[in-house]
């Protein structure tokens, strides 16, 4: 009897903490998995798209299979995510300039999306 009650302290005990183990913020939203900029305009709210929108876009060549120019064309796309990336954490930019990469980068998304979901 005591040992099950020892096991169910130490159950219960182990299981609060996991309960613990991610953050949270002020309105209840999980901060782990998406990109947490320094400014909060509109600029932070696209590029965290377009970085969510390239996590989505991998685990979909993941999923359905791509070929190699597809694969090649992710690289490169994921390459122009980094530099915008880059430019909006270190204040480098052109405002009007970053519109239009992240413009471009969301439609070259888009459509790799399309092709791997429509493939023949």
């Amino acid at each position: 009897m005591k040992k099950l009650m020892l096991i169910i302290v130490l159950g219960l005990g182990l299981g609060s903490v996991s309960a613990f183990a991610h953050e949270e913020d002020e309105y209840g939203y999980d901060q782990r998995s998406h990109y947490s900029p320094a400014r909060h305009n509109g600029a932070a709210s696209q590029i965290n798209h377009i970085n969510r929108m390239l996590a989505h876009v991998q685990g979909q060549m993941a999923r359905y299979g791509a070929d190699w120019r597809t694969r090649r064309e992710v690289r490169h796309i994921s390459g122009e995510v980094n530099r915008v990336n880059w430019e909006y954490q270190t204040g480098r930019f052109n405002w009007y300039h970053l519109r239009g990469q992240i413009e471009h980068i969301h439609n070259e998304l888009h459509n790799v999306e399309l092709r791997l979901r429509f493939r023949p």
